[in-house]
C-alpha cells in the first residue's frame, strides 16, 4: 500500500509541474501578445499619431478616413480611441 501511495503522490506531483509549464507558457505567450499590442499603439513609447503620418491612411481610404476620424473623435476628453478598419 505504501509503494501505491507514493506512486500516485508522485504521478501527481509530476501533473501539477506540467500544469504549471503549461500555464506559465500560456502566461507568456499572452504577455508577448499584449506587448506587441502596446508596441502598435504606442510606438517607441510614445503615441502612434507623433510617428506615423495620416497621409498612407488617407490614400487608402480618402475622405471616409477623415470623416471617420471626426466621429470617433472625443473632442476634448483625455481618452484613447482605436479606429479598426473593416
Amino acid at each position: 500500500m505504501e509503494a501505491l501511495k507514493k506512486n500516485a503522490l508522485f504521478r501527481l506531483q509530476e501533473l501539477e509541474k506540467k500544469m504549471l509549464r503549461a500555464e506559465k507558457r500560456k502566461f507568456n505567450d499572452q504577455q508577448r501578445q499584449i506587448q506587441r499590442l502596446k508596441e502598435k499603439l504606442f510606438p517607441g513609447n510614445g503615441l502612434q499619431e507623433r510617428k506615423e503620418n495620416m497621409s498612407g491612411y488617407y490614400a487608402l481610404w480618402g475622405k471616409d478616413f477623415i470623416d471617420a476620424l471626426y466621429n470617433a473623435s472625443p473632442g476634448l476628453e483625455q481618452e484613447f480611441v482605436i479606429l479598426e478598419a473593416h
